[in-house]
């Protein structure tokens, strides 16, 4: 079959169907136009978004699928139908500078039943654009933000704000009174309390459309702040950290120094904060390094009193700090808080011994065996008595253990003759003052012309030695060479 005879059957073919009514029609929307006719486009007033048909639309479907929307969702409106042009006028009118969406999207008929398909969206604005609505460019307090029961709240716009409208616009939750008041024309507007803010409360204010810039202009979108309120929002802070003698009865008073020099090992810390803080919290926040073992005490809701047990170590380096659970009473967290360096004194002890019988009187550096000093005993016969009272520096022994010990480190032992002569014994103890003590030796033997006779006193220091409960001591053993004078 050639070209020809399929073209006249295909002509034949389709008067045939044309004339039993089966002939198809294909639906064409192209000639349908909108308005706004571009995106963005701003309608002025008295203009309401169309569509122009050009053909006979079923206007049920079409209403059904013409829609106009803005940020708050789908608006509310009446359609008055002109010929074959429908119009929309939003219910209540657009809001200038909002965006809006016109949406005709979906399938609608024509008055004959044909199905037509459109996806049709056109943004546009009513009046002005959104980019010269006024807005909320900032808040004081911020989003979530916590102030004072007394603190006014700052609001920022970027447009001079008709006052008039705020009545209309502006609501906070819970309700509370305010004052308002404007700065910097009216783009700042003030919001001040007219009593307190209730303290722990939270607060929402909103600021929505309904305010207007003074050409009319509504707010390019609703505004919602929360904030909280608390009576205090200050955080504390350590006001002083002090060395205190460790006296309780008198309150642990002040040593006169700061942690600037190397504090004594029997003092205190004494703390200083701001404001009153929770007590619990702040002491297992208190950190010491290396640690010591102590007891703390409030003097009252804002000083804290770090008492060690048994005393700082003697020269050593400490570091104090306070972790983030040092709060205040109403929860405040503690000021960024350097941590405190301080320094322990050497805790060494000096020792000065008199001779009394001899009035000689050895000085800290003056003990040697190198040289030896002669004694006369007393009364001169064969066996003597020798009296020493010992002074020391740097320490005070208050309990009997560390008196003891003092006692126990100090001897006087024959050196020469190594044979016949006994180490003289110590019969009499006798403490004046906590840091003095004289000892009373027997049975020291003169020397004679034949021989003489050494004595080595000797007192012991670290480790064993002299030294107290709180880590003072002696640091190396002292000796002296004394020689017996001859009867």
């Amino acid at each position: 079959m050639n070209r020809s005879r399929l073209s006249t059957f295909a002509v034949i073919a389709s008067l045939s169907l044309l004339s039993c009514g089966l002939i198809f029609e294909f639906p064409d929307s192209s000639g349908i136009e909108y308005y706004p006719r571009v995106e963005n486009q701003i309608l002025t007033t008295g203009e309401n978004p169309h569509i122009r048909f050009d053909f006979e639309a079923d206007r049920d479907s079409v209403e059904a699928l013409f829609t106009v929307k803005d940020e708050g969702g789908v608006r509310t409106g009446i359609y008055h139908w002109d010929g074959q042009t429908v119009q929309f006028q939003a219910v209540p009118e657009l809001i200038p500078g909002r965006r809006n969406v016109l949406s005709f999207s979906g399938s609608f008929y024509d008055t004959r039943g044909v199905e037509y398909s459109v996806n049709r969206i056109i943004p546009f604005y009513y009046l002005v654009s959104n980019e010269s609505a006024p807005y909320v460019v900032s808040t004081t307090p911020g989003q979530g933000e916590t102030i004072a029961s007394d603190t006014s709240l700052h609001i920022f716009f970027s447009k001079d704000i008709d006052p008039a409208s705020l009545a209309r616009g502006f609501s906070i939750d819970p309700h509370s009174d305010t004052t308002a008041s404007w700065e910097d024309g009216t783009t700042e507007l003030v919001l001040t309390p007219k009593e307190k803010w209730t303290h722990c409360q939270r607060y929402t204010v909103e600021f929505s459309e309904e305010i207007l810039d003074i050409d009319g202009i509504p707010l390019a979108e609703r505004k919602e702040v929360v904030f909280w309120v608390q009576e205090d929002v200050e955080a504390p802070f350590v006001v002083s950290i002090k060395p205190v003698f460790n006296l309780p009865a008198q309150l642990y008073p002040e040593t006169g120094g700061s942690l600037e020099e190397d504090i004594d090992l029997e003092s205190a810390l004494r703390v200083a904060f701001s404001e009153a803080m929770e007590q619990s919290g702040t002491e297992a926040a208190l950190i010491l390094d290396p640690p010591v073992s102590a007891i703390l005490v409030w003097l009252d809701a804002l000083t804290l009193v770090f008492v060690p047990e048994v005393g700082f170590a003697p020269d050593t380096d400490y570091l104090l700090d306070f972790r983030a659970e040092a709060v205040d009473l109403v929860g405040n967290p503690l000021k960024l808080f350097d941590p405190v360096r301080f320094r322990t004194i050497s805790g060494l002890i000096e020792v000065s011994t008199e001779l009394v019988r001899d009035g000689i009187i050895l000085g800290p550096e003056d003990y040697t065996t190198a040289t030896g000093i002669e004694i006369e005993p007393y009364p001169i016969t064969s066996n003597y008595d020798y009296t020493f009272v010992f002074v020391f520096t740097g320490a005070v022994f208050g309990s009997n253990n560390e008196k003891m010990a003092v006692q126990k480190a100090i001897s006087l032992i024959c050196l020469f003759p190594s044979d016949g002569v006994a180490n003289p014994i110590a019969t009499g103890f006798s403490w004046t003052a906590d840091s003095r003590l004289s000892i009373t030796f027997s049975d020291l033997q003169p020397s004679t012309s034949a021989q003489r006779i050494y004595y080595l006193l000797c007192i012991r220091g670290d480790p064993g030695g002299v030294g107290t409960d709180e880590g003072r001591r002696l640091e190396t053993d002292l000796e002296q060479l004394l020689i017996a004078a001859v009867e």
